[in-house]
């Protein structure tokens, strides 16, 4: 059997895996780097995928982070199109799905999320999307053309698409598919869009949002079963309504990718376990991005925090100290979205939230406002940034300064008050 001894092995090709290897470069000019990628493509920017891509706004060369050459200019092996079949903790070697068995010093798992399925009769039916990579977004694409065409009426043309979820991806998908000029159903479990992150008034809001754009929201409903003779026809919702579509795009969030370490002592939960230094509980081997639940000293616990700006930041820390630095995860996590022409901006943690305060106009027109949440010790936890962009920094801060707001509250939500100053 083949054998091969790296000196750091990065399993994953996304953007944790490639901002660990220039981490790694930054402090190892001469370790060799063996870069394992599943998907054949090198990395790519993933949030593109369900906005400009899909709308043929930005090419498949665009989405690229990297040269192709930056790879080989940088002594860095990268083989896409493979995987790591099995690993070995013990022995600090893991076998490819060739065969071939790789020794490494170091080891770094981003093997990133999976898409969670819908698991309802009639799923596997043709023309159910899900949107992970770069050959799903060129198959979507392929549906979005033939609907156009070939699809069901409505008062702007043809086709007809239901998307199940209303999370980030869901509602980035909802504009994406009406702006190709399909109609678009959205489903929604929850009583409001981002249930999960946003209070009822910025939920409400986005649900009025995207109402206005010509979305039919369907909240609080579960998708039941999916029906059609050979393909999709049409979708069952839980209280019987039936959506007649051509397409229908499940976005119902994704699963931390931990396949790898099934056969081994690494600690995980529903993700990887690492420490504040991307480190797992086995001393050579680190994990990063979306399959990693780290700890955020921010916050004091474990969190999966599945944004490309947590992945590049995670993946930089995790390179940088397997090459022998002592740096410590200490971002505040933040993810960006964009919903029609309307940008939102996230930090923090929404599940510490007891209270919400709105500071700025949530007019469906022209919205400019910041949903601050208020955890039970009376400190800022989560901010929400819609259609403002002015604040960045100062929004931030209230968060990583975990801003104690008890008696104040008035004073923060005055969007005449200015944030540096209510901080100091």
């Amino acid at each position: 059997m083949n054998r091969l001894h790296v000196k750091y092995l990065l399993v994953g090709g996304g953007v944790a895996s490639s901002s660990a290897a220039q981490a790694i470069r930054r402090r190892d000019s001469d370790g060799s780097v063996l870069m394992i990628a599943q998907e054949v493509n090198r990395t790519y920017r993933r949030p593109a995928l369900s906005k400009g891509y899909l709308l043929g706004q930005v090419s498949r060369d665009q989405l690229f982070t990297t040269p192709d050459a930056w790879f080989s200019d940088n002594r860095i092996e990268l083989r896409t199109g493979r995987r790591v079949s099995r690993l070995d903790s013990d022995r600090s070697c893991a076998t490819l799905d060739t065969g071939e068995e790789v020794a490494y010093d170091r080891l770094l798992i981003a093997t990133g999320g999976l898409p969670r399925a819908l698991r309802i009769p009639g799923a596997q039916l043709p023309n159910v999307f899900l949107l992970r990579g770069i050959e799903d977004a060129d198959r979507l694409r392929h549906g979005i053309e033939k609907a156009l065409r070939e699809g069901r009426p409505h008062p702007r043309g043809r086709g007809c698409a239901c998307v199940v979820g209303a999370g980030r991806l869901g509602l980035e998908l909802a504009a994406t598919l009406t702006q190709a000029g399909l109609h678009v159903h959205l489903v929604c479990a929850s009583p409001w869009p981002w249930g999960r992150l946003a209070g009822e008034a910025t939920g409400r809001f986005l649900a009025h949002y995207l109402e206005n754009r010509g979305v039919s929201l369907h909240a609080q409903l579960a998708a039941r079963a999916i029906e059609g003779d050979g393909r999709v026809q049409r979708i069952v919702l839980s209280d019987g309504q039936v959506i007649d579509c051509d397409l229908v795009v499940p976005a119902l969030g994704m699963i931390p990718h931990k396949e790898l370490i099934r056969h081994t002592s690494i600690a995980a939960e529903n993700a990887i376990l690492a420490d504040d230094h991307c480190r797992t509980s086995h001393p050579a081997i680190y994990a990063a991005g979306d399959c990693a639940a780290i700890f955020d000293p921010l916050f004091g616990k474990y969190r999966v925090m599945d944004s490309w700006d947590t992945a590049l930041a995670s993946g930089a820390v995790a390179g940088a100290n397997m090459a022998g630095a002592d740096q410590r995860y200490s971002d505040v996590n933040h993810l960006h979205s964009r919903v029609f022409d309307l940008a939102l901006h996230v930090w923090g943690e929404a599940r510490l939230a007891e209270r919400r305060l709105i500071r700025g106009r949530m007019s469906v027109e022209s919205p400019d406002f910041v949903e601050i949440a208020v955890a039970a010790d009376g400190r800022i936890c989560q901010v929400i940034a819609v259609g403002h962009d002015g604040e960045h920094s100062p929004l931030r801060e209230l968060v990583a300064r975990r801003v104690d707001v008890s008696g104040r509250e008035q004073a923060f939500a005055d969007p005449q008050a200015d944030l540096g100053a209510l901080m100091r």
